[in-house]
């Protein structure tokens, strides 16, 4: 500081400029246009407006953002709320549609053209052994219910077994996937019947003693014909998977069942009644 004092001392021209100039801007400060504005204040108002717009625009759109992303998020949350209610309702909307549907199918079997001939009793499965290869399966009602052995067992898909051994209060039914299950069928539309034999599969069954020169087709509607003694007549089995032909007299059939073995669980015990002799 010193320093420059001493060389503006020294150099009066220079002192001489520099005072110049600070006498131009004290009057230049004071100077004012035809409508009485200082003509600094209207340069520098000229030269700050358009970054104070700027600046106003600026801060708008930040807060405009800020509550558009508000908005969003709460409308996104608003929206996910709607569509898992919206799942939900169909779900149960769904559940309603299917035990409708398996109720109708159920009071369908409970209004057989033989049903005074039969005693129809609901059960459930309580334990299952069909993945052991025993095809066995455990229902919740037995003999103080009226369940008799070989009483035919059917789902609302079609025929599931027959009831093998009775106690007081449960049972225990034969799957006809069992290896030694055999039901007397018949295809209606052949004018056809044979044994359907389990062979320890859930889905499957063979069709035996059926001649070489019937001609059998994929999809045809296989029912229980009666003469078994256990199944009554008419109730749905499956249909035909495949037909391939042997060399020896009958053709090799291959059915698929109708009831869904691998996940059963309310069925029907259908049991003859006992014909009272007058």
């Amino acid at each position: 500081m010193e320093k420059c004092i001493r060389e503006l001392i020294i150099k009066p021209k220079t002192l001489f400029l520099v005072l110049l100039i600070l006498n131009l801007i004290v009057v230049s400060v004071q100077i004012k246009d035809e409508k009485g504005t200082y003509v600094v204040e209207k340069v520098v108002t000229s030269v700050t407006l358009p970054f104070l717009e700027f600046a106003k625009k600026t801060s708008n759109f930040v807060v405009n953002s800020f509550y558009t992303y508000v908005y969003n998020v709460n409308a996104q949350k608003k929206y996910y709320k709607l569509v898992k209610e919206m799942r939900t309702l169909k779900a149960e909307r769904l559940m309603c549609n299917m035990l409708k549907e398996e109720n109708k199918r159920l009071r369908g079997l409970l209004l057989m053209k033989y049903s005074e001939d039969y005693q129809f009793i609901g059960t459930k499965v309580i334990d299952s052994m069909a993945f052991s290869g025993a095809n066995i399966i455990t229902i919740d009602k037995g003999a103080r219910s009226g369940v008799k052995e070989n009483s035919a067992v059917v789902d609302e898909n079609g025929i599931v077994g027959r009831v093998w051994k009775v106690f007081p209060n449960q049972s225990q039914v034969q799957l006809i996937s069992d290896n030694s299950s055999g039901v007397g069928v018949i295809i209606p539309e052949r004018q056809v019947g044979g044994i359907l034999s389990g062979a320890g599969n859930l889905y499957y069954a063979k069709l035996k003693y059926i001649p070489k020169d019937v001609e059998i087709k994929k999809c045809d509607m296989v029912y229980t014909s009666g003469t078994d003694g256990i199944y009554p007549p008419d109730l749905f089995v499956g249909t035909v998977e495949s037909v391939t032909k042997e060399r020896d007299f009958f053709l090799n059939i291959k059915v698929k069942f109708a009831a869904k073995l691998s996940v059963l669980r309310n069925l029907i015990v259908i049991v003859q009644e006992d014909k009272k002799h007058e």
